[in-house]
């Protein structure tokens, strides 16, 4: 007989509270605001070493994650230049520029790097400040890849250059200056140049 009672007792529905009640509906928002340690910080760039490992999901992670020199970063952070250069930041030497294909990263965006191009005792009008790092400009950059790069890359930075909006002629300062001994690959950096910026040529989308 007990153990009917107790039965009915837990099969009773939930009565409404009583009129004059203080209980109410608690938005989400604020229970988390009570659980949480602290106030939630926005990620702006690359992730803590501890949280790649707790956050994976097989599927998700090549969606919203970039690998930039083996460091996890959210893919909606790295959305202009100077973001882009933050996420090169905690690998730079004191005093050093980025060259080569990693500037033109920072740039243009597209795939990360696999590695750093460094570069020392750069005139400085060759040099822009990103995100706080030092950077080869873009004219500059694509100069000197249209110079010394294998032939795709070399094409590539051209064309990415194009895209960016950098016009030929802001490209002829930097052609000028890389003129003079032990600059090779002048003639066909001009070249290439003169050739993708034709108004004929027509740029793959």
């Amino acid at each position: 007989m007990e153990a009917r009672e107790d039965d009915s007792m837990v099969n009773q529905p939930t009565l409404p509270p009583p009129p004059g009640s203080t209980t109410r509906t608690v938005p989400a928002r604020v229970v988390l605001a009570h659980l949480l340690p602290g106030p939630v910080q926005p990620v702006l760039g690359p992730l803590p070493e501890r949280e790649p490992s707790l956050l994976r999901c097989g599927g998700l992670d090549e969606h919203v994650l970039v690998e930039v020199l083996g460091r996890l970063v959210p893919a909606d952070v790295l959305g202009n230049p100077a973001a882009r250069a933050r996420a090169l930041r905690a690998r730079l030497p004191v005093g050093a520029v980025v060259a080569g294909y990693p500037a033109l990263w920072v740039h243009t965006g597209g795939r990360p790097p696999g590695g750093l191009e460094l570069l020392r005792n750069v005139e400085p009008g060759a040099v822009v400040t990103l995100g706080g790092v030092g950077c080869l400009r873009l004219e500059r950059v694509v100069v000197d890849l249209a110079r010394t790069a294998p032939p795709g890359l070399a094409v590539e930075a051209v064309l990415r250059a194009r895209r960016a909006g950098l016009t030929r002629r802001e490209l002829e300062p930097a052609l000028l200056a890389r003129r003079g001994g032990g600059m090779r690959g002048l003639r066909r950096a001009r070249r290439l140049i003169d050739d993708l910026y034709a108004p004929t040529f027509q740029a793959p989308a």
